[in-house]
């Protein structure tokens, strides 16, 4: 299966400043943790966290370009 590399973006509100590394770093976090509990990406994917007062990111790596087929996934 082919991987790709993933960037995700979020336009938020003006966040404090001294918030901004845990911030950026929990939503890295999280995402990362998803994708690999969902078998979307690799258990060597590199995630790095971006924070800005307007825009959380996080890129990843190694990340599956389409999801396996589920025969028990509802519709």
């Amino acid at each position: 299966m082919s991987t790709k590399n993933l960037l995700v973006e979020l336009f938020v509100e003006e966040l404090p400043p001294k918030s901004l590394k845990k911030l950026g770093d929990s939503f890295s976090e999280v995402l990362a943790a998803n994708l690999k509990t969902l078998g979307l990406a690799a258990a060597d994917a590199v995630v790095t966290a971006y924070a800005s007062p307007r825009r959380l990111a996080v890129h990843v790596s190694n990340v599956a370009a389409q999801a396996a087929d589920n025969p028990y996934r509802k519709n």
